[in-house]
């Protein structure tokens, strides 16, 4: 069923992942190298349209993180382990990330943190707070009694940080795709055997993973979009609404492998 392989263009892959299930018994023809480009373009893509493309937009709208850094947040000195702050410093990037400096906040607690946000950095007195999707850390200012940072300084670390933001969305790229295939394997061996035919035949695992893939895809993109967006539609019940979606295409995309037409046990 695999050996011949489809002659389906790159980009009408994605077409027929995210409408036409019906048509994913063409797509698993495709040798593994096309496989493994689908997935690596597809998880680019929900990188740039769920984090890229919000710090980018948000960068220009405050005039670059340079003028942000010099002329748009109040002053403020670290020095001797403490931080101070002429007010509070209080933004968010792109719905999804909040950043606050408050320094007559002694000391910031987890409970602080919001659940809006997937990402949170929160700066006190004498701590920083940072909530990441892979846990929560605290940094304890005061390891930082020889250290002087101000507005100046802060601005001539930029470079460092834009390698940083380079290395992180590198990191990022390789826990979305991992992140990616995990789900999708969750699907496949939860899914597989739904469908039948009536002499009992069910897809192979490696062809109920590789719809799974595909079968994710639209819920993907939808969901991505909607970090992009702000959460316009309640993650909860997103989710809800995917995982029937991707279901129902994995029970479509088992059918159009299973052939003859199979019927549904």
């Amino acid at each position: 069923m695999m050996q011949q392989e489809s002659k389906i263009g790159f980009l009408w892959q994605y077409v027929i992942a995210c409408i036409h299930p019906s048509q994913y018994k063409e797509l698993i023809k495709k040798k593994k190298g096309a496989f493994v480009g689908y997935v690596a373009v597809l998880v680019m893509f929900l990188v740039l349209i769920e984090n890229v493309i919000p710090f980018a937009a948000w960068t220009a709208s405050v005039g670059g993180l340079e003028n942000l850094v010099l002329n748009r947040i109040p002053k403020f000195t670290l020095e001797k382990g403490y931080f101070q702050s002429e007010s509070p410093i209080d933004f968010t990037i792109g719905g999804v990330v909040h950043i606050k400096a408050d320094s007559s906040v002694k000391e910031f607690k987890e409970s602080d943190f919001k659940s809006d946000y997937v990402q949170e950095l929160l700066v006190g007195k004498k701590n920083i707070l940072i909530k990441m999707p892979g846990g929560n850390q605290q940094i304890v200012l005061s390891q930082f009694k020889n250290w002087k940072l101000n507005n100046k300084g802060l601005a001539e670390m930029l470079p460092a940080f834009y390698m940083f933001l380079v290395f992180y969305l590198v990191v990022l790229l390789i826990t979305k795709a991992v992140q990616y295939l995990l789900v999708a394997l969750a699907f496949a061996l939860i899914c597989r055997g739904s469908v039948r035919t009536t002499e009992g035949k069910i897809v192979s695992m490696a062809e109920s993973f590789y719809i799974a893939v595909y079968a994710r895809t639209l819920a993907a993109v939808i969901g991505s979009a909607n970090i992009a967006l702000g959460y316009m539609i309640d993650s909860f019940v997103l989710m809800i609404v995917t995982v029937f979606i991707t279901m129902g295409f994995i029970m479509r995309g088992e059918i159009s492998v299973l052939d003859p037409q199979p019927s549904k046990e």
